[in-house]
């Protein structure tokens, strides 16, 4: 296990490399902006790939339960200042920190966020335009609502193609949304897909052209915010009663992870991926996930 974890941290170390400077600073990944007395925007930027790192977590659930409290807000925009991204993975170079956060009563901080973002009193819109992959995408089911740029979204959930299960909820939300074989599809194949699959498969709530994302989504925000809040929320929760994972769900998938991390599979990976990181640079590998993965498992059957 010992040897396991060394591995880990040096093939993060090759994948994150850019994320420490980020971390460094001591500055919020999260900020917010009240568009209208009801809608208010959450902007994630943690260039140049957007990881997720401790911090957004716990920002992002101090944010979430803070709007809750306001009995104005009916609608909350999350989007990205990144260019070319949206939410991205964790930057699993942190992953003892992430292990370490809990929440008020001892559960994982992350489940605690999702399970926030799931019975908050407001509708939560995500505006995609860009990568979302892994936990990013795992973060991204949470919303109730998700518009995505038709020529800039990209979705991957890459864990299985890396030798991990995908501990964030996947495995719970996608069966809910696409089915059961186009769930299993996007897990076991670790592959890219657009805004207009991602859309035909139920992933998304709507593909939207570019250059008319930022006015759709203001659009229906404002609309959704002249409606009476007591309707919105009690619709929401009804919903979320049939279509919904029950939080002990996400928290088995998190368990899970957590012992994927042991498993052989992953450390056969991580030395080929790492070698790849190294040869083609982690920009490049984090703009073309799913073709990168896909290659260091052809390596892997070649040996």
């Amino acid at each position: 296990m010992k040897k396991l974890k060394t591995a880990i941290t040096l093939f993060a170390a090759l994948l994150f490399i850019n994320s420490v400077d980020a971390q460094s600073q001591a500055k919020s990944t999260i900020s917010t902006e009240r568009l209208t007395p009801e809608i208010c925007k959450v902007k994630f930027a943690n260039g140049p790939v957007n990881l997720i790192i401790p911090e957004t977590i716990a920002s992002l659930n101090e944010t979430v339960k803070e709007l809750s409290k306001d009995e104005h807000i009916k609608v909350v925009i999350f989007s990205s200042e990144v260019s070319g991204y949206f939410y991205n993975h964790f930057d699993l170079g942190q992953f003892p920190n992430f292990v370490k956060q809990t929440g008020a009563d001892g559960k994982p901080l992350w489940v605690e966020l999702v399970t926030n973002l799931s019975k908050a009193p407001f509708i939560s819109i995500a505006s995609i335009r860009g990568r979302t992959q892994g936990g990013g995408d795992e973060l991204t089911l949470a919303f109730d609502l998700r518009y995505a740029s038709k020529e800039l979204a990209v979705f991957n959930q890459p864990e299985v193609g890396v030798g991990l299960f995908p501990g964030g909820g996947s495995t719970n939300q996608l069966p809910r949304l696409t089915g059961r074989d186009r769930a299993l599809e996007i897990l076991i194949s670790a592959d890219d897909y657009n805004a207009d699959i991602a859309e035909r498969y139920g992933w998304v709530t709507r593909a939207v052209p570019d250059d008319q994302l930022d006015k759709f989504v203001m659009t229906m925000a404002s609309r959704i915010a002249t409606f009476d809040k007591t309707a919105l929320v009690t619709v929401k929760q009804q919903i979320n009663a049939v279509a919904y994972p029950p939080e002990s769900e996400i928290l088995n998938s998190q368990i899970e992870f957590q012992k994927s991390l042991a498993w052989p599979g992953l450390s056969l990976r991580i030395p080929v991926l790492g070698k790849m990181l190294n040869d083609v640079g982690p920009l490049k590998v984090e703009k073309n996930m799913g073709y990168y993965i896909g290659e260091a498992n052809k390596q892997l059957q070649k040996k």
